[in-house]
């Protein structure tokens, strides 16, 4: 214990610094909600408005997407160009049904093209970042944290079932949120010391409607499960949780509500982020 942490324990004096106080890591936790994960954007954006400092993220399916996109230097008005026209034909493709209904090697194309002039591999990221899938053999959590980035992405959200898997190395890899879709422990373990995460799975109805199909049926069954047993939020510093309950996971023609939503969100905790990190204060009680 040093001399500052030993007269604050013993005297409960305030601590006054000269200058600038020692800063907290602060890491993103991004959750999983397919078509939903636009509304990161409108998250992300506002971070950046705030100026809110991003020292490392982790990211579950959408979540992993938006996440790695932002940690190669994408900057949120730039994806939400890139999500306005977005399609499933644009990252997915109609496949035999053996390991899933649609092929989804689209995906890896789609990331890779808009990181053109970016880093396209872990190594080469500014900001440290790890993508969470699910290796579907062993039953494990698996945080991708080296090699090529839309691989990573792709295997983060392959939704077993609907989309084919992953194959990294001896791996065979599946959405992640089937293990975790919102990781705050995984955001711990890259040095954060403060976690916002923002969570797609608000309470209310799952799939912002009925299920009309098998692929609809499918997925809703499975974020019902992942919100059920498989959320962290409780760990996390502040949880940014947008108003989406009511929108389906599957319609990216929602873009601007998502986004919109995002942002409102993101605004009305704002303020108790700047005070959790001191933002502009110099003195800590």
């Amino acid at each position: 214990m040093d001399i500052i942490q030993r007269y604050k324990s013993e005297l409960a004096l305030p601590i006054i610094w000269e200058g600038s106080p020692p800063r907290q890591r602060v890491g993103l936790a991004l959750g999983g909600g397919a078509a939903r994960g636009i509304a990161h954007v409108g998250v992300l954006e506002v971070l950046e408005e705030e100026n809110i400092p991003i020292d490392c993220i982790a990211g579950t399916s959408a979540g992993a997407i938006a996440g790695g996109l932002f940690a190669a230097g994408m900057k949120p008005a730039e994806m939400r160009k890139a999500v306005k026209k977005l399609t499933w034909l644009e990252i997915a493709s109609f496949g035999l049904p053996v390991m899933g209904l649609f092929n989804f090697d689209r995906a890896t194309a789609w990331i890779e093209e808009l990181l053109t002039d970016r880093p396209k591999t872990f190594e080469e990221l500014a900001i440290p970042f790890a993508a969470v899938a699910a290796d579907i053999v062993q039953g494990e959590l698996v945080a991708i944290n080296r090699g090529k980035l839309s691989a990573a992405l792709r295997a983060s959200s392959s939704v077993p079932g609907i989309f084919t898997p992953t194959r990294l190395g001896k791996r065979m890899l599946v959405d992640g949120g089937t293990l975790n879709n919102l990781p705050v422990s995984v955001a711990r373990r890259l040095g954060s010391d403060y976690v916002i995460a923002v969570d797609l799975l608000p309470p209310g109805t799952v799939g912002g409607k009925e299920p009309s199909n098998v692929m609809e049926l499918t997925v809703t069954a499975l974020y019902m499960l992942m919100r059920s047993t498989h959320n962290e939020g409780a760990a996390a510093d502040r949880v940014i949780v947008p108003d989406i309950g009511h929108l389906s996971l599957f319609d990216l023609g929602k873009s601007e509500e998502l986004i919109e939503a995002g942002r409102q969100a993101a605004i009305l905790v704002i303020p108790k982020i700047k005070k959790d990190l001191g933002m502009g204060e110099r003195e800590i009680d």
